[in-house]
Protein backbone atom coordinates (compact mmCIF):
# COMPACT_ATOMS: atom_id res chain seq x y z
CA UNK A 1 0.00 0.00 0.00
CA UNK A 2 1.31 3.51 -0.75
CA UNK A 3 2.14 6.42 1.50
CA UNK A 4 1.22 9.84 0.38
CA UNK A 5 3.23 11.24 2.87
CA UNK A 6 6.25 9.43 2.28
CA UNK A 7 5.81 9.53 -1.58
CA UNK A 8 5.77 13.16 -1.37
CA UNK A 9 9.03 13.20 0.63
CA UNK A 10 10.31 11.08 -2.11
CA UNK A 11 9.68 13.67 -4.66
CA UNK A 12 11.05 16.34 -3.04
CA UNK A 13 14.32 14.63 -2.58
CA UNK A 14 14.26 13.59 -5.89
CA UNK A 15 13.70 17.53 -7.02
CA UNK A 16 16.17 18.80 -4.59
CA UNK A 17 18.97 16.03 -5.89
CA UNK A 18 17.99 16.47 -9.78
CA UNK A 19 16.23 19.69 -10.68
CA UNK A 20 18.90 22.40 -10.89
CA UNK A 21 20.96 19.87 -13.28
CA UNK A 22 17.77 19.36 -15.41
CA UNK A 23 17.60 23.40 -15.82
CA UNK A 24 20.63 23.88 -16.59
CA UNK A 25 20.95 21.64 -19.41
CA UNK A 26 17.27 22.97 -20.52
CA UNK A 27 18.17 26.52 -20.73
CA UNK A 28 21.86 25.57 -22.36
CA UNK A 29 19.58 23.95 -24.77
CA UNK A 30 16.89 26.97 -24.84
CA UNK A 31 20.39 29.11 -25.33
CA UNK A 32 21.45 27.23 -28.39
CA UNK A 33 18.62 26.73 -29.95
CA UNK A 34 17.73 30.85 -29.89
CA UNK A 35 21.15 31.19 -30.87
CA UNK A 36 20.82 29.03 -34.14
CA UNK A 37 17.30 30.63 -34.83
CA UNK A 38 18.44 33.87 -35.08
CA UNK A 39 21.44 33.04 -37.16
CA UNK A 40 19.15 31.40 -39.38
CA UNK A 41 17.11 34.58 -39.00
CA UNK A 42 20.02 37.02 -40.18
CA UNK A 43 20.78 35.00 -42.94
CA UNK A 44 16.99 34.82 -44.08
CA UNK A 45 16.93 38.16 -43.28
CA UNK A 46 19.66 39.57 -45.45
CA UNK A 47 18.99 36.60 -48.35
CA UNK A 48 15.24 38.24 -48.56
CA UNK A 49 16.66 41.97 -48.46
CA UNK A 50 18.89 41.24 -51.60
CA UNK A 51 15.92 39.14 -53.20
CA UNK A 52 13.47 42.53 -52.09
CA UNK A 53 16.28 44.75 -53.97
CA UNK A 54 16.35 42.63 -56.95
CA UNK A 55 12.27 42.74 -56.94
CA UNK A 56 12.09 46.44 -56.94
CA UNK A 57 14.55 46.71 -59.78
CA UNK A 58 12.44 44.07 -61.52
CA UNK A 59 8.98 45.80 -60.58
CA UNK A 60 10.40 49.29 -61.62
CA UNK A 61 12.30 47.94 -65.34
CA UNK A 62 8.54 45.69 -65.54
CA UNK A 63 6.05 49.24 -64.52
CA UNK A 64 8.25 51.10 -67.05
CA UNK A 65 7.20 48.47 -69.70
CA UNK A 66 3.68 48.18 -68.73
CA UNK A 67 3.15 51.86 -68.95
CA UNK A 68 5.13 52.26 -72.81
CA UNK A 69 2.42 49.60 -73.62
CA UNK A 70 -0.41 51.34 -72.37
CA UNK A 71 0.49 54.52 -74.47
CA UNK A 72 1.47 52.33 -77.56
CA UNK A 73 -2.00 51.00 -77.18
CA UNK A 74 -3.49 54.57 -76.87
CA UNK A 75 -1.79 55.67 -79.66
CA UNK A 76 -2.55 52.78 -82.14
CA UNK A 77 -6.08 53.17 -81.00
CA UNK A 78 -6.02 57.26 -82.09
CA UNK A 79 -4.44 56.54 -85.40
CA UNK A 80 -7.31 53.84 -85.95
CA UNK A 81 -4.35 51.78 -87.72
CA UNK A 82 -2.08 48.45 -86.73
CA UNK A 83 1.19 50.69 -86.55
CA UNK A 84 2.84 53.54 -85.73
CA UNK A 85 4.16 56.56 -87.84
CA UNK A 86 7.75 56.97 -88.15
CA UNK A 87 7.00 60.62 -86.25
CA UNK A 88 5.45 58.33 -83.38
CA UNK A 89 7.99 55.37 -82.97
CA UNK A 90 10.64 58.04 -83.31
CA UNK A 91 9.61 60.22 -80.15
CA UNK A 92 9.04 57.03 -78.05
CA UNK A 93 12.11 55.73 -78.21
CA UNK A 94 14.96 58.40 -78.91
CA UNK A 95 15.44 59.12 -75.46
CA UNK A 96 17.15 55.51 -74.52
CA UNK A 97 18.56 55.23 -77.91
CA UNK A 98 22.20 55.73 -77.02
CA UNK A 99 26.01 56.71 -78.22
CA UNK A 100 28.80 54.85 -76.91
CA UNK A 101 32.01 55.38 -76.87
CA UNK A 102 34.88 53.38 -76.21
CA UNK A 103 38.53 54.50 -76.47
CA UNK A 104 38.78 55.51 -80.03
CA UNK A 105 36.01 53.30 -81.08
CA UNK A 106 32.05 54.48 -80.92
CA UNK A 107 28.84 53.05 -81.98
CA UNK A 108 24.71 52.81 -80.93
CA UNK A 109 23.26 51.00 -77.96
CA UNK A 110 19.72 51.45 -76.42
CA UNK A 111 18.32 50.84 -73.13
CA UNK A 112 17.54 46.40 -72.53
CA UNK A 113 16.77 47.09 -68.93
CA UNK A 114 15.72 49.92 -65.95
CA UNK A 115 15.53 49.60 -62.56
CA UNK A 116 15.22 51.82 -59.06
CA UNK A 117 19.60 50.91 -59.21
CA UNK A 118 20.77 51.54 -62.64
CA UNK A 119 20.09 49.53 -66.09
CA UNK A 120 21.86 48.11 -69.04
CA UNK A 121 22.51 48.64 -72.00
CA UNK A 122 22.86 46.29 -75.15
CA UNK A 123 25.82 47.43 -78.01
CA UNK A 124 28.09 45.58 -80.66
CA UNK A 125 30.73 43.65 -79.06
CA UNK A 126 32.75 44.66 -81.75
CA UNK A 127 32.30 48.52 -80.28
CA UNK A 128 33.62 47.82 -76.90
CA UNK A 129 36.03 45.50 -77.20
CA UNK A 130 38.99 45.75 -75.49
CA UNK A 131 38.16 49.02 -74.08
CA UNK A 132 38.86 49.87 -70.55
CA UNK A 133 36.77 52.46 -70.16
CA UNK A 134 33.19 53.20 -71.52
CA UNK A 135 31.11 55.78 -71.59
CA UNK A 136 26.92 56.35 -72.61
CA UNK A 137 25.78 59.55 -73.97
CA UNK A 138 21.77 60.05 -74.05
CA UNK A 139 19.92 62.45 -75.56
CA UNK A 140 17.32 64.14 -73.68
CA UNK A 141 14.83 66.39 -75.93
CA UNK A 142 18.32 67.54 -77.84
CA UNK A 143 20.71 67.74 -74.43
CA UNK A 144 23.06 65.40 -73.96
CA UNK A 145 23.54 63.30 -70.61
CA UNK A 146 27.09 61.41 -70.37
CA UNK A 147 27.70 58.62 -67.76
CA UNK A 148 29.92 56.33 -67.20
CA UNK A 149 29.64 52.40 -68.09
CA UNK A 150 31.06 48.97 -67.24
CA UNK A 151 31.14 46.17 -69.40
CA UNK A 152 28.90 43.33 -67.28
CA UNK A 153 29.66 41.03 -70.16
CA UNK A 154 30.65 40.39 -74.18
CA UNK A 155 29.63 37.62 -76.73
CA UNK A 156 31.73 37.62 -79.83
CA UNK A 157 29.40 34.73 -81.23
CA UNK A 158 26.59 37.13 -81.43
CA UNK A 159 28.90 40.55 -81.50
CA UNK A 160 26.75 41.32 -78.27
CA UNK A 161 27.88 43.62 -75.48
CA UNK A 162 26.04 44.58 -72.48
CA UNK A 163 26.73 47.84 -70.34
CA UNK A 164 26.08 48.33 -66.86
CA UNK A 165 25.05 52.25 -65.81
CA UNK A 166 24.34 52.94 -62.60
CA UNK A 167 22.35 55.73 -63.13
CA UNK A 168 19.88 56.82 -65.89
CA UNK A 169 18.42 59.77 -66.51
CA UNK A 170 14.61 60.85 -66.12
CA UNK A 171 12.82 60.06 -68.91
CA UNK A 172 14.39 57.02 -70.29
CA UNK A 173 12.80 53.93 -70.28
CA UNK A 174 13.76 50.31 -71.68
CA UNK A 175 13.02 50.00 -75.15
CA UNK A 176 10.13 46.94 -75.60
CA UNK A 177 11.32 43.98 -77.29
CA UNK A 178 9.42 42.16 -79.94
CA UNK A 179 9.73 38.63 -81.55
CA UNK A 180 11.88 38.68 -84.38
CA UNK A 181 10.61 35.40 -85.31
CA UNK A 182 7.39 37.04 -86.31
CA UNK A 183 8.98 39.49 -88.79
CA UNK A 184 7.86 39.14 -92.31
CA UNK A 185 9.66 40.31 -95.89
CA UNK A 186 8.78 43.09 -97.02
CA UNK A 187 7.10 44.53 -93.61
CA UNK A 188 8.72 48.12 -92.41
CA UNK A 189 11.81 48.38 -90.16
CA UNK A 190 13.17 51.53 -88.51
CA UNK A 191 16.90 51.82 -87.21
CA UNK A 192 17.89 54.48 -84.84
CA UNK A 193 21.79 55.09 -84.21
CA UNK A 194 24.62 57.71 -84.52
CA UNK A 195 26.18 56.85 -88.12
CA UNK A 196 29.38 58.90 -88.28
CA UNK A 197 28.74 59.91 -85.01
CA UNK A 198 25.39 62.12 -86.39
CA UNK A 199 23.56 61.21 -83.15
CA UNK A 200 19.91 59.93 -83.12
CA UNK A 201 19.65 59.61 -86.56
CA UNK A 202 16.49 57.14 -87.82
CA UNK A 203 16.51 55.92 -91.39
CA UNK A 204 13.39 53.73 -92.84
CA UNK A 205 13.29 50.71 -95.14
CA UNK A 206 11.74 47.17 -95.33
CA UNK A 207 12.81 43.35 -94.31
CA UNK A 208 15.02 42.47 -97.16
CA UNK A 209 14.99 38.58 -96.05
CA UNK A 210 15.06 36.37 -92.41
CA UNK A 211 16.86 33.53 -91.50
CA UNK A 212 21.02 34.51 -93.12
CA UNK A 213 23.52 33.17 -91.39
CA UNK A 214 26.78 34.77 -91.70
CA UNK A 215 30.24 33.33 -91.21
CA UNK A 216 32.06 35.46 -88.57
CA UNK A 217 35.47 34.82 -90.66
CA UNK A 218 33.26 36.86 -93.58
CA UNK A 219 33.01 39.90 -90.92
CA UNK A 220 36.39 40.30 -89.92
CA UNK A 221 36.79 37.63 -86.66
CA UNK A 222 39.83 36.31 -86.46
CA UNK A 223 40.08 31.80 -85.92
CA UNK A 224 38.87 30.27 -84.00
CA UNK A 225 35.90 32.09 -83.49
CA UNK A 226 35.83 32.94 -87.26
CA UNK A 227 34.93 29.58 -88.65
CA UNK A 228 31.28 30.26 -86.73
CA UNK A 229 28.68 31.67 -87.65
CA UNK A 230 25.94 34.56 -86.31
CA UNK A 231 22.43 32.50 -87.32
CA UNK A 232 18.87 34.31 -88.23
CA UNK A 233 20.54 37.42 -89.26
CA UNK A 234 18.33 39.67 -90.76
CA UNK A 235 18.77 41.34 -93.82
CA UNK A 236 17.23 45.09 -94.36
CA UNK A 237 17.45 48.04 -96.52
CA UNK A 238 16.96 51.07 -94.22
CA UNK A 239 20.49 53.03 -94.90
CA UNK A 240 22.79 52.44 -92.02
CA UNK A 241 26.61 53.44 -91.61
CA UNK A 242 29.51 53.07 -89.03
CA UNK A 243 28.32 54.42 -85.94
CA UNK A 244 24.85 52.23 -86.26
CA UNK A 245 26.34 49.48 -84.63
CA UNK A 246 24.87 48.57 -81.58
CA UNK A 247 21.32 50.39 -82.43
CA UNK A 248 17.79 48.90 -82.56
CA UNK A 249 16.33 47.54 -85.36
CA UNK A 250 12.29 48.54 -84.79
CA UNK A 251 8.67 46.96 -86.36
CA UNK A 252 6.48 49.57 -87.06
CA UNK A 253 5.09 49.48 -83.12
CA UNK A 254 8.53 50.53 -82.07
CA UNK A 255 9.57 47.34 -80.46
CA UNK A 256 13.66 46.01 -80.85
CA UNK A 257 13.29 43.31 -83.57
CA UNK A 258 16.80 43.15 -84.03
CA UNK A 259 20.62 45.09 -83.36
CA UNK A 260 22.55 46.18 -85.79
CA UNK A 261 25.85 45.23 -86.13
CA UNK A 262 27.00 44.75 -90.26
CA UNK A 263 26.69 46.13 -94.07
CA UNK A 264 27.39 44.81 -96.97
CA UNK A 265 30.39 46.89 -98.68
CA UNK A 266 32.90 46.63 -101.55
CA UNK A 267 36.53 47.67 -102.67
CA UNK A 268 35.61 50.67 -104.41
CA UNK A 269 32.60 52.17 -101.24
CA UNK A 270 33.24 51.20 -98.19
CA UNK A 271 29.59 52.23 -96.74
CA UNK A 272 26.08 51.60 -97.85
CA UNK A 273 25.19 50.07 -100.42
CA UNK A 274 21.45 49.07 -99.63
CA UNK A 275 22.40 45.66 -97.60
CA UNK A 276 21.86 46.07 -93.53
CA UNK A 277 22.12 43.32 -91.16
CA UNK A 278 20.91 43.29 -87.28
CA UNK A 279 21.02 40.30 -84.82
CA UNK A 280 17.48 38.83 -83.91
CA UNK A 281 15.98 39.88 -80.80
CA UNK A 282 15.23 36.12 -80.30
CA UNK A 283 18.67 35.55 -79.91
CA UNK A 284 19.40 38.71 -78.51
CA UNK A 285 17.48 38.50 -75.52
CA UNK A 286 18.84 34.96 -74.72
CA UNK A 287 21.99 36.13 -75.16
CA UNK A 288 21.57 39.61 -73.10
CA UNK A 289 19.48 37.90 -70.05
CA UNK A 290 22.55 35.55 -69.46
CA UNK A 291 25.19 37.87 -69.84
CA UNK A 292 23.27 39.83 -66.31
CA UNK A 293 22.32 36.84 -64.60
CA UNK A 294 25.96 35.19 -65.15
CA UNK A 295 28.34 37.45 -66.84
CA UNK A 296 28.53 35.20 -69.82
CA UNK A 297 26.76 33.12 -73.11
CA UNK A 298 27.67 29.88 -73.62
CA UNK A 299 26.21 28.97 -77.08
CA UNK A 300 25.54 24.89 -77.59
CA UNK A 301 28.15 22.74 -80.13
CA UNK A 302 27.88 19.54 -81.79
CA UNK A 303 31.50 19.38 -83.00
CA UNK A 304 31.08 19.27 -86.81
CA UNK A 305 32.22 20.88 -89.85
CA UNK A 306 29.51 21.06 -92.54
CA UNK A 307 28.72 22.34 -96.45
CA UNK A 308 27.13 25.50 -96.32
CA UNK A 309 26.59 25.16 -100.60
CA UNK A 310 24.67 21.73 -99.64
CA UNK A 311 20.67 21.64 -100.13
CA UNK A 312 18.94 19.12 -99.33
CA UNK A 313 19.75 18.59 -95.62
CA UNK A 314 23.01 19.39 -93.54
CA UNK A 315 26.02 17.57 -95.07
CA UNK A 316 28.99 17.07 -92.23
CA UNK A 317 32.37 17.02 -93.67
CA UNK A 318 34.10 16.73 -90.59
CA UNK A 319 33.62 15.37 -87.00
CA UNK A 320 35.31 16.74 -84.30
CA UNK A 321 37.55 13.72 -82.39
CA UNK A 322 35.34 12.88 -79.22
CA UNK A 323 32.57 16.05 -79.75
CA UNK A 324 29.41 15.23 -79.27
CA UNK A 325 28.79 14.43 -83.20
CA UNK A 326 31.47 11.76 -82.32
CA UNK A 327 29.72 10.39 -79.44
CA UNK A 328 26.34 10.02 -81.32
CA UNK A 329 28.16 8.03 -84.28
CA UNK A 330 27.63 10.23 -86.45
CA UNK A 331 30.09 10.72 -89.63
CA UNK A 332 31.95 12.76 -92.52
CA UNK A 333 29.24 12.36 -95.46
CA UNK A 334 26.01 11.78 -93.40
CA UNK A 335 23.19 14.15 -93.78
CA UNK A 336 21.08 15.30 -90.74
CA UNK A 337 17.63 15.16 -92.99
CA UNK A 338 16.03 16.32 -89.34
CA UNK A 339 15.95 17.39 -85.90
CA UNK A 340 13.69 16.73 -83.25
CA UNK A 341 10.79 16.35 -85.93
CA UNK A 342 11.42 19.23 -87.70
CA UNK A 343 12.78 19.15 -91.42
CA UNK A 344 16.39 20.30 -92.56
CA UNK A 345 16.57 21.43 -95.96
CA UNK A 346 19.50 23.30 -95.63
CA UNK A 347 22.78 23.96 -92.85
CA UNK A 348 21.20 27.15 -91.53
CA UNK A 349 17.62 25.20 -90.51
CA UNK A 350 19.61 23.10 -87.99
CA UNK A 351 22.14 26.09 -86.89
CA UNK A 352 18.94 28.53 -86.32
CA UNK A 353 17.16 25.76 -84.77
CA UNK A 354 20.10 25.52 -82.12
CA UNK A 355 20.44 28.92 -81.29
CA UNK A 356 16.88 30.19 -81.26
CA UNK A 357 16.25 27.17 -78.72
CA UNK A 358 18.77 25.01 -77.39
CA UNK A 359 21.48 25.18 -74.41
CA UNK A 360 24.35 23.01 -73.57
CA UNK A 361 23.42 19.74 -72.41
CA UNK A 362 19.95 19.73 -74.13
CA UNK A 363 19.75 16.51 -76.11
CA UNK A 364 18.52 16.95 -79.81
CA UNK A 365 16.85 13.63 -81.61
CA UNK A 366 18.28 13.35 -85.59
CA UNK A 367 17.19 11.73 -87.93
CA UNK A 368 20.68 11.16 -90.38
CA UNK A 369 20.87 9.70 -93.88
CA UNK A 370 24.26 7.59 -94.54
CA UNK A 371 24.66 5.58 -97.85
CA UNK A 372 20.48 6.18 -98.97
CA UNK A 373 19.40 4.67 -95.67
CA UNK A 374 18.31 6.69 -92.62
CA UNK A 375 19.01 6.27 -88.74
CA UNK A 376 18.58 7.77 -85.57
CA UNK A 377 20.46 8.83 -83.07
CA UNK A 378 19.96 11.27 -79.47
CA UNK A 379 22.74 13.93 -79.20
CA UNK A 380 24.33 15.81 -76.54
CA UNK A 381 24.66 19.41 -77.01
CA UNK A 382 28.13 20.30 -75.92
CA UNK A 383 29.68 23.80 -75.20
CA UNK A 384 31.36 26.01 -77.42
CA UNK A 385 34.44 27.51 -75.84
Amino acid sequence: MLNPCNSLREAVKMEGQYGLTVDKKFILVLFLVSLALAGGFALIYLDLRANFETLKDDYANVLSQLEQLQELIEELHYNQTLNLTAVQIYNRTKNSVVLVTAGDKSGSGFVYYAGESGGYVVTNHHVVDGSAQVTVTFFIEGKPVVVSAEIKGEDIYSDLAVLKVNSLPEKVSPLIVGNSTMLMVGEPVYAIGNPFGLEGSMTAGIVSQVGRVLRLGDLGVPEPWGSYAIADVIQFDAAVNPGNSGGPLLNSFGEVVGVTFAIETTEEIRAFIGIGYAIPSVIMKRVVDSIIANGSYVHPWMGILYDSRYVGGMLIVDVNASGPADKAGLKPNDIIVEVDGYPVNRAEDLIIYLERYKSPGDVIHLKVLRDSATFETDLTLGERS
